[in-house]
């Protein structure tokens, strides 16, 4: 959940021992950014750059330990434009946490609640970027597992995927049920349900109301696992390729 509260309204002596924490690495603490079960992400600064600090709940530190570690791992594997680098784990004064690349953009669920209405087009370059990025996560073996839109940044023109908490190592592909083809279904459906270009005849109804292609409209039942899933994200982002772009 988001917090719309300065950091005055936070707990005032947990905020100075992360201020401590960090200062001894040079960084500033400027504001608090959000909060959620497992803890609270920041913006800090240091030499007039800023990072993001996504610092957890003690508590959750000492239960999660192995999942943070996986984190941890997969975030110093990847190398990618749109995921943020990790630069620092912060671990001493009972403050655990990791400074990340500070992405530009918003959360495409801060444009939905702005009710800012996507066109087409916009959707199919988010589509396609955020299958690119999943492509590149797939060749690592690496699942998010978390795709919705709180956890995709997007510029106007340029997206980032942030937020690997629950990612997990790729054993095998799954055509069964992949968490990552239905997140990017389900992200798709909150961007087409705010496009008027998409939903001109939709009328509460099933997905075979909006205004796509029988293709366009195949790659998405496929994604939803209503139609058979592809077999990987390589088929896939040559079916959007050829249909959506």
């Amino acid at each position: 959940m988001k917090s719309p509260y300065l950091l005055t309204r936070s707990n005032g002596s947990r905020l100075t021992t992360l201020r401590g924490a960090l200062a001894l690495d040079g960084f500033a603490l400027v504001k608090l950014l959000g909060q959620g079960r497992f803890g609270c992400s920041y913006l800090i600064s240091r030499e007039d750059q800023d990072y993001v600090a996504k610092i957890f709940h003690p508590n959750d530190v000492k239960r999660r330990k192995r999942k943070l570690n996986w984190e941890i791992k997969f975030l110093r594997t990847i190398d990618h434009s749109a995921i943020p680098k990790l630069i620092q784990v912060i671990d001493r004064d009972g403050c655990f946490g990791l400074v990340m690349q500070k992405m530009p953009g918003q959360t495409l669920e801060d444009w939905l609640a702005c009710d800012y209405a996507f066109g087409k087009s916009e959707i199919a370059i988010i589509f396609f970027q955020l299958i690119a990025v999943m492509d590149y996560l797939a060749d690592l073996g690496i699942s998010h597992r978390d795709i919705k839109a709180d956890n995709i940044l997007w510029t106007g023109d340029q997206l980032s995927l942030i937020d690997f908490g629950s990612a997990r190592k790729m054993l095998s592909f799954d055509t069964h049920f992949n968490p990552d083809f239905w997140g990017i279904g389900d992200v798709f459906m909150r961007l087409a349900l705010s496009c008027e270009e998409i939903t001109a005849s939709f009328n509460n109804g099933g997905i075979e109301q909006f205004d796509l292609t029988e293709e366009e409209l195949l790659v998405i039942k496929r994604l939803l696992h209503i139609e058979k899933p592809y077999p990987n994200f390589r088929v896939l982002r040559a079916a959007v390729k050829q249909h959506w772009t």
